[in-house]
């Protein structure tokens, strides 16, 4: 009997985990109709940037290149990837399939594995280590690897909804809470946080603030000496080899060539609207698009809340019915605590700003690492706090009111034994063994099935609205003729270097897949990704691609002229200066560009009589400029 239970369970979890890829795939299919021809629709400059991230890491096996640094792109200063979302734990061990198979598929695989992961690591969590039964172990690892946030982050994002190390690393930490092992947990850990660091560093700092702020609230305060003594020194360990292996990576990205320090204000001002807690988002089946994208300002791929009332209203009454439950109390803090900071500086309720009303992330943002944290993204901290109170829920409310009587209920997971973590305030850690776990005053439940069945339904009513939708995904428009099938090596010079014009956000994403396309043997001189303002020294915060130079900003008045304007030798000298900052060898602009005949004319007029008119040649407007720069 024991052989069959066990295979079982085995067989259990294995449905479970073909269940969690299968959701994945459900959520992409639309991407993976065909990744390398089409996009996510909602976000698609981060997605382009992925691949090209994606791609540029098979560079260290195929040319030898830094996987730190690249001058590919913003030419001739480059990009610190370090700084940016470069996911090397991803990329470099990807490589055969990006080569093989395109950025495309290796895209929508880490996507995949984003959401079939975490919901796996979770259930293997809950069930392993916190003493989840399989079917409240389900609903919260169903939740945590699907939650509005998690789809909603998919879009474009699958570093940040890339969460598999991260309860691995919370099961880590509190196993540390036994004496003993101090090396083998101390280096177990550190491989963990290497790992997530190669994925997300943002969400490791998370990780840090939320057991930071749930060890305080459930722990009882006799024994956070006796805690920290058995903890502290395994942490070391961990500080010790994890920064040995991420000392250089991180010096580069905080004092390396293209390093910035914070991020700039409009970055830190993405907040949530506090009525979104309890609004359907845009990714569920129950969701309004209209509602989601008034109440978060349109931004699609940060929808970091969005339970739904009903949802919150079963929480609320859950949370009340487990008050008395340690573990259910600290996530109900936690999450409270990281739901008031979510609403970043200013609250905003409804979609409408209260000016007069700050939030205590006002005072907190100012801290160094803090300033550059998005605040709507503190939401996920909410978002792990609700999948794991859902898992406890279950089991309290339902499944140990529908054991019989004889059976003995489990204590509460995560449970400390004060044997274990110290003896009242002294610290002093005891190696006797444990004595069985304690309930900290909570009654033992009763068998009751009609109560079972009412949170059971309540719960059932609260989740179903939650289902998700799948990502919507279009075909990409079509490249320049230039940037594909190997045109460049025939009709531009060589080591060429390409400035996109007339520039500006767009320009800097789309040119994204023209490097990607072009193998990086075109070196282009913008690109869409986080760098300091090359045009303002003194601005050291992080902003999306390069500053914006005279000629950008000249081409983008001209972009809205009905007719092409005289131009100054003031305009002419500053074009030539960019032009020699650049060292670029050509201009571009595609084919079919808005007001392409006013931009055409203008940009023949601002580099004459040193260059020759624009050409049209394979889908673009092509200036060489090398008399100017001298490349």
């Amino acid at each position: 009997m024991r052989i069959r239970g066990r295979v079982t369970g085995k067989t259990v979890d294995a449905l479970v985990m073909v269940g969690f890829v299968l959701g994945a795939i459900y959520v992409l299919g639309r991407l993976w109709v065909d990744p390398n021809g089409r996009y996510l629709t909602l976000n698609f400059q981060d997605s382009f940037t992925f691949e090209w991230f994606l791609t540029h890491a098979t560079e260290l096996f195929t040319k030898g290149e830094s996987p730190f640094f690249s001058d590919d792109i913003n030419a001739p200063l480059g990009v610190n990837l370090m700084a940016n979302t470069s996911v090397l734990t991803l990329a470099l061990p990807l490589t055969p399939v990006t080569l093989w198979l395109g950025a495309g598929v290796t895209f929508a695989f880490i996507s995949t594995l984003a959401l079939a992961a975490t919901a796996i690591a979770w259930y293997w969590v809950l069930t392993r280590e916190f003493g989840r039964s399989r079917p409240a172990a389900t609903v919260g690892a169903a939740f945590l690897g699907f939650a509005p946030a998690m789809t909603s982050q998919i879009a474009g994002h699958p570093n940040i909804a890339g969460q598999y190390f991260i309860p691995l690393i919370i099961a880590a930490v509190f196993r540390m809470r036994h004496p003993g092992n101090v090396w083998r947990q101390g280096l177990w850990l550190a491989l963990l946080v290497v790992l997530q660091a190669g994925i997300n560093e943002e969400m490791l700092f998370f990780t840090a603030m939320a057991l930071f702020v749930f060890i305080l609230a459930y722990v009882p305060w006799k024994q956070l000496p006796g805690f920290a003594k058995v903890l502290l020194p395994k942490c070391g360990v961990t500080l010790l080899v994890a920064g040995a292996v991420l000392a250089y990576p991180l010096y580069f990205q905080f004092t390396g060539p293209q390093h910035y320090s914070g991020l700039d204000a409009g970055v830190r001002a993405i907040n949530l609207d506090a009525y979104s807690y309890v609004t359907f988002g845009r990714y569920s089946i129950a969701g309004d698009v209209a509602e989601a994208a008034r109440l978060n300002k349109n931004n699609a791929s940060e929808e970091n809340g969005f339970f739904g009332w009903p949802l919150a209203i079963v929480l609320v009454a859950g949370a009340v019915a487990l008050w008395r439950n340690r573990l259910s109390r600290a996530l109900f803090i936690t999450a409270a605590l990281f739901a008031v900071f979510s609403l970043g500086d200013v609250i905003r309720f409804n979609g409408v700003e209260h000016t007069h009303v700050h939030g205590p992330w006002k005072w907190i943002s100012k801290l160094p690492l803090f300033d550059s944290v998005v605040p709507t993204r503190l939401g996920l901290i909410v978002t792990v706090c609700v999948g794991v109170g859902l898992a406890l829920l279950v089991d309290k409310l339902v499944v140990e009111r529908l054991r019989p009587a004889t059976v003995p209920a489990a204590a509460p997971a995560l449970e400390l034994e004060p044997a274990l973590v110290g003896s009242g305030s002294s610290g002093e850690v005891s190696e006797q063994p444990p004595p069985p776990p304690v309930r900290g005053g909570e009654p033992a439940p009763r068998r009751s099935p009609k109560l079972a069945l009412i949170w059971g339904i309540a719960l059932l009513a609260a989740l179903v609205p939650l289902f998700p939708t799948p990502q919507p995904a279009t075909g990409r428009p079509p490249l320049p003729a230039l940037f594909t099938n190997g045109n460049w090596r025939t009709k531009l010079p060589p080591n060429p270097v390409v400035a996109p014009l007339p520039g500006g956000w767009d320009d800097n994403i789309k040119m994204m897949r023209w490097s990607t396309e072009t193998n990086f043997e075109v070196k282009l001189t913008a690109g869409y990704f986080l760098g300091p303002n090359d045009t303002e020294p003194d601005d050291k915060f992080a902003h999306f691609g390069p500053g914006y130079r005279d000629t950008i900003i000249y081409l983008s008045w001209v972009a809205r002229q009905r007719t092409s304007p005289d131009v100054t030798e003031a305009q002419k000298a500053a074009i030539r200066a960019d032009i020699k900052h650049w060292k670029a060898t050509n201009l571009v602009m595609p084919v079919g560009y808005w007001n392409e005949k006013v931009l055409r004319e203008t940009i023949d007029k601002l580099v004459a009589p040193d260059a020759a008119p624009s050409q049209v040649v394979d889908g673009v407007y092509l200036w060489d400029v090398r008399s100017i720069s001298g490349a």
